[in-house]
């Protein structure tokens, strides 16, 4: 990777950790990163899944990080392709920090097809390894790394992980260290989503209905103020195009479900679930059992 003006390259140690790092088991002895400093006080939330995302995952990811970047966290990713990508592009579209955990030294930044995220994320979060900067990718450097990701965390999500996935790993040491973990459900039909929803099903990960569920649960609560009221009575007023036609539908006939509302509007999938993405952000709708959308 090339360092431009700007990147602050630094090693931390001991105290110099991430305050909830310093005392998981086998903690790195030392970080080596690119980018700013590394805030005591930061609120670290982690964000992984699966290299081979839908475009749901790839949407609630980037939405997800979006919101929590908006709400005062710093995301903390691993770079993959899928949901960490797109985690990080969200915190930065959020105007927040994001954290990028490598499983390599800082000259073999990987995949080589996210070296300009790397490099935004150098400019406007950090890029951090325990590895020397010419330790290229290994299979075994990545499992190592999640437990950095975990440790850091006050909470770790996770959205659409396979079964003996990078994720579940990530998500069982986040439960060794007795931190939050949280499962986004999944489509049951897809392999990408079985270790995920299996977290749930065992009991060992929180559900959420929304990304309001997700705010409340790290205590970042929503605003159900007089004044968050009429910001929702103006948001809904200026929807417009496929906004204002699926928000329609459901105020008129909610719950609908996918195909309901592919049948009524004649719309593409993936406009659909990106739409109602967009409609979930404003606070304007919610998911509920059977991926029904219904308006709050």
């Amino acid at each position: 990777m090339c360092y431009k003006k700007g990147m602050n390259k630094f090693i931390v140690s001991g105290e110099g950790l991430p305050p909830l790092l310093q005392h998981v088991k086998k903690a790195p002895q030392r970080l080596h990163c690119l980018g700013l400093a590394l805030e005591e006080k930061a609120y670290y939330v982690a964000i992984v899944g699966t290299r081979r995302a839908t475009l749901y995952g790839k949407q609630m990811a980037r939405d997800i990080g979006c919101a929590l970047a908006q709400k005062g966290c710093t995301i903390v990713s691993g770079l993959a392709y899928g949901i960490d990508t797109e985690a990080h592009r969200g915190a930065l579209e959020g105007g927040g920090k994001t954290i990028a955990v490598l499983g390599s030294g800082l000259q073999h930044i990987s995949p080589v097809s996210n070296l300009r995220l790397a490099e935004k994320i150098a400019l406007q979060g950090t890029i951090v390894t325990e590895y020397e900067d010419d330790i290229e990718p290994q299979i075994w450097t990545f499992p190592e790394r999640n437990r950095i990701i975990a440790g850091m965390c006050v909470a770790t999500i996770i959205i659409e992980a396979p079964e003996k996935s990078g994720a579940l790993i990530t998500a069982a040491r986040a439960i060794e260290y007795d931190r939050e973990v949280i499962a986004i459900p999944g489509n049951m039909t897809q392999p990408s989503c079985k270790g995920s929803n299996r977290l749930i099903e065992r009991m060992h990960a929180y559900s959420p209905a929304d990304i309001g569920d997700i705010l409340e649960r790290l205590k970042l609560e929503r605003d159900t103020s007089d004044a968050n009221d009429k910001k929702m009575r103006e948001i809904i007023e200026e929807l417009e195009g496929l906004e204002k036609t699926i928000f329609s539908l459901l105020q008129q006939n909610s719950p609908l479900d996918i195909d309901s509302l592919h049948e009524r509007t004649h719309l593409p999938v993936h406009e659909i679930n990106a739409t109602l993405t967009c409609l979930e952000i404003k606070g304007l709708v919610r998911t509920s059992a059977g991926y029904a959308f219904v308006t709050r």
